[in-house]
């Protein structure tokens, strides 16, 4: 089977969309791109490094480093401020993964327009899992989603502590190797540990096998990196995003897994960090749409991607 990506590429030019690179596989086998720059160099993913964060808890949970009903408070008890708020004792890994951790604000933005809003990395506090726990809860943990960037970065952490090591390391032989991702590149918080919201360095086609890894539900080249159980789980809707008048199109109010998004059209979910860098799985269809980009519309790029090479796959 071959895709035409000419409409893709037409419809883009048309809309004077930032796209850099597209790669449709089904399975493992290319079936077509189109490469609006020349070299497909590894630049920062963004948040859909929180995808691969929460493939790190699905391969800890595995290895037995905590459950879904682990406490962050129990893992970083080293970290707490004298005075936090009791809630927190009631916040689980569950929790973070679902982005319902009781806060009602945004927290450790990384790029933030609002004035007056101080950026992750401008922090006075360093040790920014202090910092989290200095916030006082709104909501009951899991009672409501609302992205935070607090959330990943506390399970980049729990690994650390009950390992010893950098998450980036602890995920080489576990994750990089196995995918022929060599000396992979990932930002730190001011501690030097691995930063959980963004900061993973991919070329489009290394972003693509961890999209291809996800679509076989945790299997590469006949090994099982992560659980099955635990893929069938983290990619399916386990959190409301929006209120239900909204949920029939637009693709951010269409549910949330473990730092998954759900689409809500033909059963599929993506990988979504800043600007346009899109990792969109189909599992009716045995594919994967891959793109990176430098583009703010993101459910423009979406709705291009259903209007020209979705249809395709369905064939």
């Amino acid at each position: 089977m071959k895709i035409d990506i000419v409409p893709f590429a037409q419809e883009v030019c048309q809309k004077k969309l930032g796209i850099h690179h597209v790669l449709v596989h089904r399975g493992d086998d290319l079936l077509s791109s189109f490469h609006f720059q020349q070299t497909d160099r590894r630049i920062d993913i963004h948040s859909a490094t929180k995808s691969v964060v929460s493939l790190a808890a699905g391969i800890g949970i595995e290895e037995g480093l905590f459950s879904l009903n682990t406490c962050p408070v129990d893992v970083l008890s080293d970290c707490l401020p004298e005075n936090f708020d009791p809630a927190w004792e009631k916040v689980t890994l569950k929790d973070l993964l679902t982005m319902s951790s009781g806060h009602e604000r945004k927290l450790m933005d990384g790029y933030s327009a609002v004035p007056g809003t101080v950026n992750r990395d401008d922090l006075p506090n360093k040790d920014w899992v202090n910092y989290i726990f200095s916030q006082k809860l709104d909501l009951a943990p899991g009672e409501k989603f609302v992205y935070n960037n607090a959330c990943p970065h506390l399970v980049s952490r729990m690994i650390s502590e009950r390992t010893g090591e950098k998450l980036v390391d602890w995920l080489r032989e576990r994750l990089f190797d196995p995918l022929e991702i060599h000396n992979p590149q990932w930002g730190t918080d001011p501690l030097g540990f691995t930063c959980g919201p963004g900061g993973l360095q991919l070329s489009a086609e290394e972003f693509s096998r961890i999209n291809r890894l996800c679509l076989k539900e945790g299997e590469w080249n006949g090994r099982q990196l992560i659980s099955k159980d635990y893929m069938k789980d983290a990619v399916s809707r386990k959190i409301e995003t929006a209120e239900a008048e909204k949920k029939d199109n637009d693709d951010f109010s269409a549910g949330y897994g473990y730092f998954f998004w759900r689409n809500y059209r033909d059963n599929a979910y993506y990988l979504f960090g800043w600007a346009g860098q899109l990792g969109i799985i189909f599992p009716e269809y045995d594919a994967t749409i891959t793109l990176t980009s430098y583009e703010f519309q993101t459910q423009m790029l979406l709705d291009t991607v259903w209007n020209t090479i979705v249809p395709q796959l369905r064939n």
